[in-house]
């Protein structure tokens, strides 16, 4: 669990500089943190990115403010029918990222979005499936937010005496005593106004890497000026959340999803989580429920599920999934079922049970 690449005393300033900031910052902005020339700053990023040790930033939407919400689907697949249920989520779009998984439920762990006014959509796709005979049963979390970390850097360095026994105590400290934790994840999240010029951004900002708004206006029928309040807008209203680049210290990593509800002690499990030196991301469905996936360097996993234990007992449900072989074909086009007409958001659920019916129906 050690980095393998050198670093210098300025590369692990940026990186633990990066730590502490919550939103996007710009070579401009550590410039300023740190107190050295940008292109000082530039040159050492760019070295840490080829490198392999940090993750170039992606554009983090939080399209629930605008009618659309977000959920993870498990479904317990039938051995038999596997192939079948592939071709599904391959074929249909409603399904955006999926994962072959296996813990309580063995089978595949999949990411959809939805509209707001017909929650009900999510549940009438998995009977469709489970009608079908493609799945035996299946489980739905409402991501209502998220907020993701990067992993620390102190605990990768050679000279690190991070473990797994002090990482244990630490935890067995916080769930008698509490911790200060401000996840700041929002249960009840307030709608705001927008249009399709605001969706189209939102589009152009998830399929590119790092656009610049000239990038966006060449795709609009809008001026640099127009685009640029508009994209300070989504910001302010937190529609567009911002990341910054992600410290990435193994490169063989495996994900593991742990969901799990306490109506007790649900804050002070979150900060157990947030202790681990590795990245996670945080959703939450209430203010007892909560998924939180952790990337995993493979040489940890065995620790990692030995001692990710020591939360169980504080939980009325606690358990967890593991994910291989990942299938992501990014959420861009979902913010294509936006209709201007209506000014509301429609997934074609017929389009959707026609093609699951149809799949299986040739086989």
């Amino acid at each position: 669990m050690r980095i393998t690449c050198p670093l210098d005393e300025i590369d692990r300033e940026i990186l633990i500089a990066l730590e502490s900031v919550d939103s996007d910052v710009s070579t401009t902005g550590l410039s300023k943190i740190l107190k050295k020339p940008g292109r000082t700053i530039r040159y050492h990023m760019n070295k840490l990115r080829e490198n392999g040790l940090l993750r170039p930033p992606m554009i983090q939407t939080y399209e629930r403010k605008l009618g659309l919400g977000e959920r993870i689907m498990i479904l317990q697949s039938v051995p038999e029918k596997e192939d079948e249920l592939k071709k599904v989520l391959q074929e249909v779009n409603f399904f955006y990222h999926y994962s072959t998984t296996y813990g309580r439920y063995d089978g595949f762990l999949v990411y959809t979005m939805f509209p707001l006014v017909n929650p009900r959509v999510t549940n009438r796709i998995a009977d469709e499936l489970k009608d079908e005979g493609l799945i035996r049963d299946y489980y739905i979390f409402d991501a209502i937010d998220y907020k993701r970390k990067s992993a620390f850097v102190e605990p990768f360095l050679p000279e690190s005496d991070w473990d797994w026994p002090a990482w244990r105590e630490e935890v067995a400290e916080i769930m008698k005593e509490g911790c200060e934790f401000p996840l700041q994840l929002e249960e009840f999240p307030k709608a705001v106004r927008f249009d399709l010029s605001d969706i189209k951004i939102l589009k152009h900002l998830a399929e590119d890497d790092e656009p610049t708004l000239k990038e966006i206006c060449e795709g609009l029928n809008l001026s640099l000026t127009q685009v640029h309040k508009r994209v300070k807008r989504l910001e302010k209203e937190g529609v567009i959340k911002g990341t910054t680049p992600l410290f990435t210290p193994c490169q063989k990593t495996t994900s593991i999803s742990c969901f799990f509800r306490s109506k007790e002690s649900a804050q002070k499990i979150l900060c157990g989580f947030h202790r681990l030196p590795f990245e996670v991301h945080y959703a939450i469905e209430s203010s007892s429920k909560y998924n939180v996936l952790v990337i995993v360097p493979d040489t940890e996993i065995n620790d990692f599920l030995r001692n990710i234990e020591i939360f169980r007992k504080h939980c009325e449900d606690f358990f967890i999934q593991v994910l291989v072989n990942k299938m992501s074909k990014g959420y861009a086009h979902l913010l294509e079922f936006f209709n201007e007409a209506t000014e509301s958001w429609e997934i074609p659920i017929k389009d959707i049970t026609h093609t699951i019916r149809t799949i299986e129906a040739c086989h």
